[in-house]
């Protein structure tokens, strides 16, 4: 499945969809971090099966509100 990239409070974010034997996983990444977050969509209710990406998509920018994005500290 192709990527998305979207703009969200004048941040940039690209994600990656990889098939999983049990759903799909998406690879959330902000532009201007290293930080990537995994976030798991399991098979079954939740998307719609007509338009599996839309749904993934509708989820991934609704998820990056609860995201911690802060870069990790070296000590």
């Amino acid at each position: 499945m192709d990527s998305h990239r979207f703009e969200l409070a004048g941040a940039a974010f690209e994600v990656a969809f990889e098939r999983a034997p049990e759903g799909w996983v998406a690879r959330i990444r902000r532009e201007d971090s290293d930080t990537v977050h995994r976030v798991g969509f399991p098979d079954g209710p939740g998307y719609d099966p007509v338009d599996v990406r839309g749904s993934l998509i509708a989820g991934c920018e609704a998820a990056v509100a609860n995201l911690t994005w802060a870069e990790p500290t070296r000590h």
